[in-house]
This record gives structure tokens, C-alpha cells and sequence, in this order.
């Protein structure tokens, strides 16, 4: 089976569990994504950096003991990044970083190595590191030694339009990258925040796009295939649409979808990953943390 390379922030997660009470867990789009592939016994593989302090050390050492590859994790002078979550009472989260000049926004060009994509189906990274300029140097950098091994970029649109300069150089930058991908994951907002319909327009790779009310969409060769999810108590929607995703991925490559295949075409294997995507949405959000619930889980 192909591997999956995930790239970008790995940094803890600190929630408010009571008053004056905190619980870390591995937080950040990448690690959560790798380590849900990891516990559908997809080889996944995380390429970001952690400070070289105890916090780093042990973050790394957690994600490896999940069965992620942290080969290409690189351990930097920098201090270790950290997210305070709070959550409201339906279990949305808002977050406070402190992330200024942290390990994982030092990643360098350099540090992204062709060995890491050694055996990847899949690449994936987000939208979120195109607004630095060494961040964004450092995605081009992944998105180039992903084409140069043929593992198939998969852009996660994970819209922050507060961090950008303008719209018009968001929408231009991430365009920019979409163009590149096979496949694309967003949820209603992100589109919104692009454009809505005109941005999908220009979408040329196939999309999983979340809505509201549980309803997730695959739209590509294999047609427009369409799932409901069952209702679910949400405790803590922090990292659902990582878990979704993660879901989504263990489908086509356990299956060998990929663009090119037949499997791609298939409308069969798209409506099993949003199955496996919703389900593994719905045990993300049954406990505190992004992973915290995404257990005991099996592809169909």
C-alpha cells in the first residue's frame, strides 16, 4: 500500500478542561491527519518541525509511538508551538496561538527532503503556510518533490482570511496551488471565503467538500456522489474535518484510487470514503482533542 505525506504545523494542543486544569494533545491539520491514517494502518508520514525542548521531544516521540514515520520531523532551536482551545457549549472551538517564531514556522526549503516521499500515493498540505514568505517558499518546495515522485498533491483548504494582507492575494495564492492538485478537500465556508461557486468553477481536481447538517460531496471523474452523516453529540469539533479526511484517504489508497485508475472513476469507492470520513468526523468530535475519539476504527 501507498504511504500518505502530510506537511506543516505539529505543535500541542492545550484545552481548558476545568478551571485552572489543562490537558495537551497532539495538535495541528498534519500530525492529526497522520495519525488517523496511522490508526487505519495506512503508513503515513509527517514532514514539519518541533523545538528542540522537552515539549518537541515529546510531542515526536507520541506521534511515533501512534506508528506515524517522524523521520522527516526536524527538531529546531526554536521553541515548540502551542494552541490554547476553549471550547463553547455546542463544541466549536476558538483557539489562541502562540506560535511567533516558533520551530514549526521555521521550516526551511531545505528540511523538505525528496527521501520523504519515498512510496507516497498522496501529498498533502494546507492553505495556512502560503501566507509567510519562508512558509510559502517551503510549500513550493514540498509541492515540487511531490510531483518529482508522483505522489499526488492533496490541497486541504483551510481558509484563515484574517492572517492575509488582502483577499485579492488570498484567493490568488491558493488558486495557485489548487491548480496543482488531484484532489481537494473544503467545507462550504472555505469556498465562501473564496469566491463560493466561482472558485469551485476553477477547480479541475476532484473535491470533497463538507456542508452543513452532516452532507458531504465528491465531485470529479467518478461523477457527484453525495452522503448524509448520522448525528452525532459534538463534544469538541476540533480536528473533524482532519479525521474526515484521514478517512477519506485510508478509502482510495487502501484501494489504489488514484488519478489515473480505475478506482478514480469508480463513484463506488468515493461514496465509501465519505462513509469512513463521516464516521471517523463523528468519533473526532465525541471527545476532547482531535484524535482523542478516532479509536477502534476499521476500513469497510
Amino acid at each position: 500500500m501507498k504511504a500518505v505525506v502530510t506537511f506543516g504545523e505539529v505543535l500541542w494542543d492545550v484545552f481548558e478542561i476545568d478551571q485552572d486544569t489543562y490537558r495537551r494533545v497532539i495538535g495541528g491539520a498534519p500530525a492529526n491527519l497522520a495519525v488517523v491514517l496511522a490508526r487505519l494502518s495506512v503508513r503515513s508520514r509527517v514532514i514539519g518541525a518541533v523545538g528542540a525542548d522537552a515539549f518537541g521531544d515529546a510531542l515526536r516521540a507520541l506521534i511515533a509511538k501512534e506508528g506515524v514515520d517522524v523521520s522527516s520531523i526536524a527538531r529546531l532551536p526554536e521553541r515548540t508551538g502551542l494552541a490554547f482551545v476553549m471550547r463553547r457549549a455546542d463544541g466549536e472551538p476558538t483557539f489562541l496561538f502562540y506560535r511567533r517564531d516558533t520551530a514549526d514556522m521555521m521550516l526551511t526549503p531545505k528540511l523538505v527532503r525528496p527521501s520523504a516521499f519515498r512510496g507516497a500515493g498522496f501529498a498533502v498540505c494546507g492553505t495556512s503556510t502560503l501566507v509567510g514568505k519562508n512558509l510559502r517558499a517551503t510549500t513550493w518546495r514540498f509541492v515540487e518533490l511531490a510531483a518529482r515522485a508522483k505522489a499526488h498533491l492533496v490541497v486541504d483548504l483551510n481558509v484563515r482570511a484574517h492572517l492575509w494582507k488582502s483577499e485579492r492575494e488570498m484567493r490568488s495564492r491558493i488558486a495557485e496551488l489548487v491548480s496543482r492538485a488531484a484532489l481537494v478537500k473544503a467545507s462550504t465556508a472555505d469556498l465562501d471565503a473564496l469566491g463560493g461557486e466561482r472558485f469551485l468553477s476553477k477547480i479541475r481536481a476532484t473535491a470533497l467538500i463538507t456542508a452543513g447538517a452532516g452532507v458531504a460531496r465528491a465531485i470529479g471523474e467518478h461523477g457527484t456522489v453525495e452522503k448524509r452523516a448520522r448525528a452525532a453529540r459534538c463534544v469538541d469539533a476540533t480536528g473533524a474535518g482532519d479525521a474526515f479526511l484521514g478517512g477519506a484517504l485510508a478509502v482510495l489508497t487502501s484501494r489504489g484510487a488514484f488519478p489515473g485508475t480505475p478506482g478514480w472513476r469508480d463513484s463506488a469507492v468515493f461514496s465509501d470514503a465519505l462513509a469512513v470520513g463521516h464516521m471517523l468526523g463523528r468519533q473526532a468530535v465525541s471527545k476532547v482533542g482531535a484524535v482523542t475519539g478516532v479509536v477502534g476504527c476499521k476500513l469497510p
